[in-house]
């Protein structure tokens, strides 16, 4: 699936990543990202603590195959997932339960679905941690893989390259990822949301990327 450019700079030295979701390249310090729905990096040990519920996100591609994603619940008959897995009127659904829309947002790559029926633990937002892990689905079981946040970073985003950028909060990670894990929690060792992946690099299958915290809080208004 064709992805939005990406140009993300870290605090304090400036660095740019350019999107592509066909292929890689390196040069003048860009390093190409994929936005299919891909995998992540998962902290080892998330906890004793409960973890919230990690899901399954399927979109019908007008008699393609499917677009698959992962969600996380929120709580209650809501999943957090990302944005560029979902398209215009097609049918969504979580852990095959119909889903529906609730507020999406392109800039940050972050979309709110309903899902009725769903019960699940409220989602809890964490901070700053050294220890992170991303909870992804492996034959549709939760599986959580050891990874490091190595940075900080602020991505600047458009639709096409001219267009005016959006900026979002993100988080390079150390990470191995698959197709599919686009939208997996990256928790800390108690189970709190750190952020949610969104991409990784084609060249680089150690490296990945996921939207802070701090952007979930606001699209969810907290």
């Amino acid at each position: 699936m064709t992805g939005p450019h990406l140009f993300a700079r870290s605090r304090p030295v400036p660095r740019h990543l350019a999107g592509s979701s066909r292929r890689s390249r390196r040069g003048g310090g860009r390093v190409a990202v994929s936005l299919a729905c891909c995998a992540a990096v998962l902290a080892a040990g998330c906890g004793a603590t409960e973890r919230p519920e990690t899901v399954r996100v399927t979109v019908a591609q007008d008699g393609l195959l499917p677009e698959i994603a992962t969600g996380v619940a929120t709580g209650d008959e809501r999943v957090l997932t990302v944005a560029h897995a979902l398209a215009a009127r097609h049918v969504v659904t979580v852990e095959g339960r119909p889903a529906r829309v609730l507020r999406i947002d392109r800039g940050l790559d972050l979309a709110l679905l309903a899902v009725p029926g769903l019960r699940a633990p409220e989602l809890r937002l964490g901070g700053d941690a050294e220890r992170a892990g991303l909870v992804v689905l492996r034959d549709g079981r939760p599986r959580s893989l050891a990874g490091r946040i190595r940075r900080h970073v602020l991505v600047r985003w458009s639709e096409q390259p001219g267009d005016p950028p959006s900026e979002r909060p993100g988080l390079e990670l150390a990470a191995r990822v698959d197709p599919g894990d686009s939208g997996a929690p990256l928790l800390d060792p108690r189970g709190r949301l750190l952020g949610v992946l969104y991409a990784r690099a084609d060249d680089d299958d150690g490296t990945a990327w996921a939207v802070d915290a701090s952007a979930v809080r606001r699209l969810l208004g907290r």
